[in-house]
């Protein structure tokens, strides 16, 4: 198997058929952020058909001392964010649920919670500003460093330090909120 600078380079001089074999390791990840930002499985498909585009056609100006996986993540991001902002535009900011499938299980009690749960988070998630859904998904969901995260996003880390802070805190307030309904609040 052919490493990722010999599929770049292969693909810059004409050989268009390395770049899914380029691509194939990120694809569950790409997928996932996209989700994870926008709440629609079928909007996800579209911003990763896009980064994809975009991946392609800008693949000449990528730098290649940096980190190819942090560039295509930030291409996603971005993807997601300027659909976030297409949609605020239009006063569309209600995204919809899609149904959260899981892998074969045999326990219905336990997928019921845990399709609950990941309601609750999902939902919680549409306080956050893009950025700070983004800061928050590549650190705490996709497991990247601050490092990795402020060069995804093109911050500092004291940035993405601060911003991942108010997010966590916002989450934590918004999941209690939707978790107490016997409270008085409404819940999800």
């Amino acid at each position: 198997m052919k490493k990722e600078e010999e599929l770049i380079t292969d693909i810059l001089e004409g050989q268009h058929d390395s770049f899914e074999p380029l691509l194939r390791p990120y694809g569950q990840g790409m997928l996932n952020i996209a989700y994870r930002m926008t709440g629609n499985f079928e909007e996800a498909k579209e911003i990763c058909q896009e980064a994809t585009i975009k991946i392609f056609k800008y693949l000449g100006s990528f730098k290649r001392e940096k980190s190819f996986k942090n560039w295509l993540y930030k291409t996603v991001v971005n993807c997601s964010c300027d659909l976030l902002k297409k949609k605020s535009r239009y006063d569309v900011i209600i995204l919809e649920q899609k149904k959260i499938y899981f892998e074969d299980s045999f326990n219905p009690e336990k997928n019921y919670s845990n399709v609950e749960i990941k309601e609750k988070i999902q939902n919680c998630l549409r306080i956050l500003s893009p950025k700070e859904k983004a800061i928050f998904l590549l650190r705490d969901a996709e497991g990247f460093s601050i490092n990795e995260t402020s060069q995804i996003l093109g911050s500092s880390s004291n940035s993405i330090r601060t911003h991942l802070s108010r997010a966590r805190q916002k989450l934590r307030k918004e999941f209690v909120r939707h978790s107490n309904p016997e409270r008085g609040e409404i819940s999800s």
